[in-house]
């Protein structure tokens, strides 16, 4: 053991009797180690570190002991001791919390005190106190609920003994951040919202690179570096591919291959950074859709470590990708007291990595010059990017992310590596392989015939990751990762474009749909009352992530289709599916509404998540499925953040033909959300209509009442209460009796603008009440009348929708 390990755990326990000491608040007759009371309090601040010592003395070694219980002290002349206490970038204050008085407080959500509309007011929510998991149970709750810190300290316990190696930091830290994502830290009054996690994570963080630094002999005030990455050129790699016949079948695993690459890259990068400067996972403030954030040491190592990076990174770029994709990365330096103004920070990188891209392979222009003089045969291209490539259709790139398009669906388990190349890797880069596993079987094999590899096992959307902590190969880590992976199959047979389009009720259309959270560099930099500190940062960044990589996964298994059903009352037979691989065929069943889908055990998700993490989503499937995934999905985000009227989501929705090249299909449901954003934000873009989501109020309905109507329209064609002709006739009506046209300029005012003109066209009304009299039910007549009143003006959605539905 050193003493840089030794400092590490000291960071990483410090503050974890702050969880210890309320599991036993309400309970007198059991305290810490008695030999603790002899501590002067007037020098050690609080009793959290006795209660923290307590917990590390049964586990690790004198010294962090030692500096866990003494990390408050004043006038200290440990080198090791003033290292920790100087890693804390929070000023000496008096407005700290009375530790006795914290056991029956809650985590308040850190999206609940986010206010970029400057309202007097807003609605406080709560993390439930629970273990980290993926269930419903973790949504934030309006009422502060009863605490039960005993029974949460004594499972953290139990899951925490069961580790074989107290020293293996990774697996330590992976059972922390289970435990205390959800504890408050409340080191201060106003920080109800910050989580010991958060608090942990950042304390290792800092520690990390306060040690770091000072091996090195400068007399600097920034003992830190801010590193941001951010890979541009992502949409033009992801959908600028060519979908030739011979490739068509496998366009759905390269498109998801091509996303997780990125992803997988980033990570590579990251891993390459803090592994060259000593750091750990703790270090990645972010890392995600192309895009990172990294507190390092301020040492020459350090700027090295980024020349080289940029140098490396890039020059792959261009001779692997045609300059197609580039990163740029920036830093700027920081000391503690710059870390409580974060958003400072982030706003300055923000401004160098935008300067950055108008100067893109700045210094390589030879390599740019070598590639542009290349030529050769049409023949040598690959049929699918057009890069040169030996084979007789395909590169070696492209093949690869069919391989890792596929190796991903639906996989348990994640294994990350170096320095030895295994069939097991899915992803190569220089410096880390990435391998997708399917059962527990393979990872057990894996790590018996390879001892002399240093792995990190992660188990995929579930945080009982410990499953192997008896293995013999001691050279393992443990931890648990979220991410969107669901690809429909049957039968270990992942479904074509096409088979998806054949899950759709009436048209066998495809739907696209591109949805990103608005405003969020607002609302890291102007979201709260004041300046965000570098652990509300990481905690924001922490749960918009944990939302979109993690709990998508529940919300895509509301949507499935069934190979077996007798039930005609609840289910429609939708089509059939056949592979050229499988004699079979399958006839598939369609809910008739998604509640039925709880009442039945198996089943095929017909959601694609074609990418999902940081931010944002891009997904496929039926075009029916797909629009009312984004009405829950943004339902779900709404719940988890609150309801904050901060935050918002837009989204932008196309529907085509299972023939039509996907990657064009993304590209407009690109710019279908780009209108939603343009418009005002928090609205949906769908059937050319761009629609605020809730009516809330407005003197115009919202998608929510609007989609009410067209199911309900579809209802009354289905029984024959309404022809087909009148429903077609609605909007021809509405077409030719009004002068109105099409939004043509998007802009908030516009579209306000053009609602409201909309909404004051009357024209079609003594026609709409001519045509009413052919209903002879009076009762349907009327609700008609009033119904259609208030949505003519967007008629085209629900006759697009009923339509489709009963073609």
């Amino acid at each position: 053991m050193g003493e840089y390990l030794n400092l590490k755990f000291a960071a990483l326990f410090k503050d974890i009797g702050k969880f210890y000491q309320r599991a036993y608040s309400n309970e007198p007759s059991i305290s810490y180690d008695s030999k603790y009371e002899k501590l002067d309090d007037d020098k050690i601040y609080g009793t959290h570190n006795k209660w923290s010592a307590d917990f590390v003395k049964d586990y690790y070694n004198s010294q962090i002991e030692n500096l866990v219980l003494n990390h408050h002290l004043n006038n200290i002349d440990d080198n090791m001791l003033w290292i920790l206490q100087n890693a804390n970038y929070r000023p000496n204050s008096d407005n700290r919390i009375d530790e006795s008085k914290t056991s029956n407080k809650q985590l308040t959500s850190i999206f609940s005190n986010i206010d970029i509309l400057k309202k007097s007011s807003y609605s406080e929510m709560f993390v439930p106190l629970k273990e980290l998991d993926l269930s419903e149970e973790i949504y934030p709750t309006p009422n502060n609920t009863e605490l039960d810190y005993n029974s949460l300290w004594k499972k953290f316990k139990n899951e925490f003994e069961s580790i074989p190696n107290f020293y293996e930091f990774e697996t330590v830290l992976a059972i922390v951040k289970k435990y205390t994502y959800a504890i408050p830290s409340l080191t201060y009054l106003d920080e109800d919202d910050v989580s010991l996690y958060d608090d942990i994570k950042t304390s290792v963080a800092l520690a990390n690179c306060n040690y770091l630094f000072n091996l090195e002999d400068n007399d600097e005030k920034n003992i830190y570096t801010i590193i941001n990455g951010d890979i541009s050129g992502i949409q033009n790699f992801i959908y600028r591919v060519s979908s030739p016949k011979d490739a068509q079948k496998d366009m759905s695993k390269r498109l998801r291959g091509r996303s997780l690459y990125l992803t997988l890259l980033s990570e590579a990068i990251t891993s390459n950074i803090i592994h060259s400067l000593d750091l750990d996972s703790t270090n990645i403030l972010f890392c995600g859709g192309g895009r990172f954030t990294i507190i390092a040491p301020n040492t020459n190592q350090t700027d090295e470590c980024i020349k080289r990076i940029n140098d490396d990174i890039n020059r792959f770029f261009i001779n692997e990708f045609n300059a197609e994709l580039y990163l740029a990365i920036e830093s700027v330096d920081a000391s503690n007291e710059d870390l409580n103004n974060f958003n400072d920070i982030l706003s300055l990188l923000n401004a160098k990595l935008s300067e950055n891209k108008k100067h893109k392979f700045q210094g390589k222009l030879e390599e740019l010059f070598s590639l542009s003089s290349k030529t050769c045969k049409v023949k040598d291209l690959c049929h699918v990017c057009g890069n040169q490539t030996t084979n007789e259709s395909f590169c070696d790139t492209c093949e690869s992310h069919v391989n890792l398009g596929r190796d991903v669906a639906n996989a348990k388990y994640l294994i990350k590596y170096s320095g030895k190349k295994l069939p097991e890797s899915s992803f190569y880069n220089s410096d880390l392989e990435i391998g997708f596993i399917f059962s527990k079987k393979d990872i057990s094999k894996i790590l018996d015939k390879n001892s002399d590899v240093k792995f990190y096992v992660y188990k995929l959307n579930n945080t009982e990751f410990l499953e192997y902590a008896n293995t013999e190969n001691n050279n393992v880590s443990f931890d648990f990762k979220f991410l969107g992976n669901n690809v429909p199959s049957i039968n270990d047979n992942i479904l074509y474009f096409e088979h998806l389009a054949q899950c759709s009720k009436g048209s066998k259309k495809l739907g696209v749909l591109k949805m990103d959270v608005d405003n969020l560099g607002k609302i890291f930099s102007q979201g709260f009352d004041k300046s965000i500190n570098i652990s509300k940062s990481s905690s924001l960044s922490f749960n918009m992530d944990l939302f979109f990589s993690g709990l998508i996964n529940n919300i895509v298994n509301e949507f499935k289709v069934y190979t077996d059903c007798d039930d005609s009352n609840n289910y429609n037979h939708v089509g059939k599916i056949t592979f050229e691989n499988d004699n079979k065929s399958y006839d598939i069943f369609k809910p008739k509404n998604r509640s039925d889908i709880s009442s039945k055990s198996n089943g095929i998700s017909t959601i694609y998540i074609n990418y999902s993490g940081g931010d944002d989503l891009l997904v496929v499937g039926p075009y029916d499925d797909i629009i009312e995934f984004a009405q829950l999905f943004r339902d779900k985000f709404k719940k988890w953040t609150c309801n904050n009227d901060s935050i918002n989501i837009s989204a932008g929705i196309k529907i085509y033909s299972s023939k039509f090249p996907i990657g064009k299909a993304a590209i407009m449901a690109d710019n279908d959300l780009e209108k939603s954003k343009e418009c005002g934000r928090n609205k949906i873009t769908v059937f050319n209509q761009v629609l605020a989501w809730h009516t809330d109020g407005e003197v115009y309905p919202g998608f929510d009442k609007i989609f009410d109507f067209s199911k309900k329209l579809e209802e009354l064609r289905e029984s024959g209460k309404l022809s087909a002709g009148f429903v077609y006739s609605l909007l021809h009506m509405w077409e030719h009796k009004t002068d109105i046209g099409e939004l043509n300029e998007y802009s908030a005012e516009s579209w306000e603008e053009y609602n409201i003109s909309k909404f004051s066209k009357k024209a079609y009304v003594p026609s709409l009440y001519y045509k009413l009299r052919i209903i002879k039910n009076k009762q349907l007549k009327e609700e008609l009348k009033d119904e259609l009143l208030e949505f003519m003006p967007w008629i085209r959605v629900p006759v697009s929708w009923s339509s489709l539905r009963l073609r």
